[in-house]
This record gives C-alpha cells, structure tokens and sequence, in this order.
C-alpha cells in the first residue's frame, strides 16, 4: 500500500512510494506469487487516511495476525528516494526486517536506520501493529517534507535511477 494525494505536489513525498508501488506491481506480474496480492493507494493521506480507512472497513480483520486471517501488509510510505533523505525500515517482525535489510543492502541500498520492534507507528500501519498484525514499512526522511517546494526537478534526484531503486521481491515475505 502506498498513499497517493497530498497537500502540495509533494514530489518526493509520495513521488517514491509510488514508483516502489509500481514497481511491485510490475515484478509481481512478471513473475506471479503462490498467494493472492492486493494493491492499494489511497487518497486522502492528508485528511487523516480517508482512503484507507474505507479500505479497511470494507476488508475487516485483515489487519489482524496472519493466523487469525489477517494479512502481511508492505507499506511504501513517504519520501523514499527524496534528495538528502534516509531510509527506515519499521516492522513488529523481526524477520521482516531482517529480511528487507538484507535485500536492500544486496541491492547496494543498506537503510539508514531500522526501527526497533516495539516503536508503534504512526499513519497507515498503526492500526495494523495496535491489533497484532504483520507489517513493513519503508519510510524515508525529506528536507522539504510537507511544504510546496517538494516539486520536481530539485526534490527528486532524477539523474540517479539508484535513488529509486526497488529491493528484489521476495515470496518469503
């Protein structure tokens, strides 16, 4: 899941969640998963996650554990690949973590900070972690997070693909 809006054109804000997003979209149809998929990217971030909020009343329990048929959510939050930013890998699982950590430093993209386990997140996985439920998510950090300067060309550095770099997708998530 991915948010899509924001308050400005927040360039590097939801600019690389969405590539990632994409990305994933495209790895997976190339090269189909033992287990069903669903992609989201909401509206409505902005205004306390409208979007996803009707998305989850309309999926209850999928925030639960996977054993009480709850689902493992990949969250592509903001500012991933924004000039000057960090990488964080936030995550209640330990083998998640250690899992994205290992495929982002293979891809020549190690993160910058790994969240411990009990840090509770805020935004789109928070209801998730509260009710138990497996969840990744990569966040990254923005000079220009939530203003009206987060606009292309400067926010984004377009002339390093690497920058937007996805990790290999795994079926082991």
């Amino acid at each position: 899941m991915t948010p899509r809006s924001s308050w400005w054109q927040s360039t590097a804000e939801r600019g690389g969640g969405l590539v990632c997003w994409l990305e994933t979209l495209r790895a997976l149809t190339a090269s189909p998963p033992c287990c069903d998929v669903v992609f989201t990217a909401n509206s409505g971030h902005e205004l306390g996650h409208l979007g996803l909020d009707d998305f989850m009343a309309r999926h209850r329990g999928w925030e639960r554990p996977v054993a009480k048929g709850g689902a493992v959510w990949v969250h592509y939050g903001a500012n991933i690949g924004a000039v000057g930013g960090q990488l964080s890998i936030q995550s209640a699982s330990d083998d998640l973590r250690a899992l994205v950590a290992t495929e982002l430093s293979r891809a020549g993209q190690p993160p910058d900070h790994i969240a411990p386990t009990t840090q509770v997140p805020t935004g789109e996985t928070h209801d998730i972690h509260r009710a138990g439920g497996r969840y990744l998510t990569l966040v990254g950090s923005n000079p220009l997070f939530h203003l009206p300067q987060d606009r292309w060309p400067q926010a984004v550095p377009a002339s390093s693909p690497a920058s937007l770099r996805l990790l290999p997708v795994s079926s082991s998530v």
